[in-house]
């Protein structure tokens, strides 16, 4: 079998001015590429870019309750650690102080690998979705490096017209801004910019803005919010110009290599997205308590319960609670502590280590037997347990008797009414959304998609509690 070399003749993009393609570090990708680039190296740089994009959505997950400014200094840390010096300089940039050569390169392969990731993932729900996130998260990281002169700059270039609100306008509402603006220390030399309301409305659904004859008041530091929503419909809109830019190219096999090889990365990294919980990596011991009650779904909630009250869980219990604990973060070294410190309440350590109880907690964290790395159970995989009268794993709504379901209903706080709303969907069959329910009546909010994971029961629970500081337009901190 023999195969022949195909020549890297570049492929020519628009020959303009790269100073006036590229003014800024912080781009919103509507205009086309600069220059020229082999097949070769737009393959490596979009390869570069995944890599940034999944540092991304990693460090998100593992830092939820840093600021944006922490995770960005987390991302740039770790992309100089990985040799994405060019990158981290992107994400570090105060704006548009310098325009060598460098930069511009810097800026051409950003523009470039957005552009042609955009035509990777048009096609597949699981991934467009995927690339929107992380690429709304990176863009409001980059933008939170931007200086004042930054950003006035980037809203010139990007035709924005949003006018600073005079000084003798700031007194005629001082009290106001105040009210809204609690994390300003000082009024007289914050920049507050008037914008139409309808750009900012995740900051009026907290009520942390001031309006006024349907204008509102922000800070500058706050104009991130208005930007990756405009970047975020900017990207939605841009999914349907990528997919027919990579359906005209659908015959030449050289793209369609790269974009498979592409998908085939981005389909490693969404997997965890799709099918696996997020694993939020904070959760420390002496908070489990506070959590069990705040933030555990009923399952883990009596299974802490019944360990603090019995120090003992039969096998199934241990199983079920141990990996549920691995996947909010708890360490091998912190479950070994946790599950000793309740054991040996009744039982010395020599028992705890004949029984098996150091064993089963390192075959968990794959340190024995097949030393796989197994995953926190299902809401299907516990629905489906067997369950003895001495058990208390499984799923609550399923598998207990309806008056001690009702008795924990009871010990949660739910009253009367709520208890009976739970109930019903419970003696129907409606496990799921009797969980649901409980959700909805404990954070006081509406559920539209049923959990199918305790994990992410938790993990949604916790971001909910954090909402004040939490923007809904990108999981973020702030």
């Amino acid at each position: 079998m023999t195969s022949t070399m195909r020549p890297q003749t570049p492929i020519k993009l628009s020959p303009r001015n790269p100073g006036d393609v590229y003014p800024h570090d912080l781009q919103l990708y509507q205009n086309v590429p600069f220059g020229e680039v082999t097949l070769n190296e737009l393959e490596e740089i979009c390869e570069t870019r995944l890599k940034v994009l999944s540092l991304v959505e990693r460090i998100h997950l593992k830092k939820l309750t840093m600021s944006v400014s922490q995770r960005k200094a987390a991302l740039v840390e770790k992309l100089r650690e990985e040799g994405m010096d060019k990158f981290a300089t992107l994400v570090d940039s105060p704006g548009c102080k310098s325009h060598t050569d460098t930069d511009i390169c810097a800026r051409r392969n950003d523009h470039i690998s957005h552009l042609i990731l955009r035509s990777v993932v048009a096609f597949n729900a699981f991934k467009k979705h995927w690339f929107l996130k992380q690429e709304a998260r990176l863009f409001k990281w980059r933008f939170s490096s931007l200086d004042n002169e930054g950003v006035r700059q980037f809203m010139c270039v990007n035709n924005f017209v949003f006018t600073p609100i005079s000084q003798s306008e700031k007194e005629d509402i001082r009290e106001y801004l105040r009210i809204s603006s609690p994390h300003v220390s000082d009024i007289d030399s914050t920049q507050f910019y008037r914008i139409p309301f309808s750009h900012v409305a995740s900051l009026i659904k907290k009520r942390k803005v001031f309006i006024m004859q349907g204008e509102a008041f922000i800070t500058e530091q706050e104009m991130a919010f208005v930007f990756v929503s405009h970047f975020r419909r900017i990207l939605i809109s841009g999914f349907e110009i990528a997919r027919e830019a990579r359906a005209n190219l659908y015959n030449d096999e050289r793209f369609t290599r790269i974009f498979a090889n592409l998908e085939n990365v981005i389909h490693t990294e969404s997997t965890i997205l799709v099918q696996e919980p997020e694993i939020l990596q904070y959760v420390s011991l002496n908070q489990l308590d506070m959590l069990a009650e705040t933030s555990y779904p009923l399952c883990m909630r009596v299974l802490h319960r019944v360990l603090k009250k019995d120090h003992h869980l039969t096998h199934g219990g241990r199983i079920q609670y141990g990996l549920f604990l691995k996947g909010i973060g708890i360490s091998f070294s912190d479950s070994m502590t946790f599950w000793k410190g309740e054991f040996m309440k009744k039982m010395d350590e020599a028992t705890f280590i004949k029984e098996k109880h150091s064993y089963n907690i390192r075959f968990n964290y794959g340190l024995e037997g097949s030393r796989r790395d197994y995953q926190p159970y299902t809401c299907q995989k516990i629905m489906e347990s067997s369950v003895g009268p001495r058990d208390n794993h499984g799923c609550p709504f399923k598998h207990m008797l309806h008056d001690i379901l009702e008795d924990e209903l009871t010990d949660c706080g739910f009253n009367a009414l709520e208890r009976s709303t739970i109930m019903e969907l419970s003696k129907n069959g409606q496990y799921s959304a009797a969980c649901n329910k409980c959700y909805e009546i404990k954070h006081n909010c509406f559920n539209d998609t049923l959990f199918k994971h305790p994990n992410i029961y938790f993990n949604e629970s916790v971001k909910h509690r954090i909402s004040d500081h939490y923007d809904p337009e990108t999981g973020d901190a702030y």
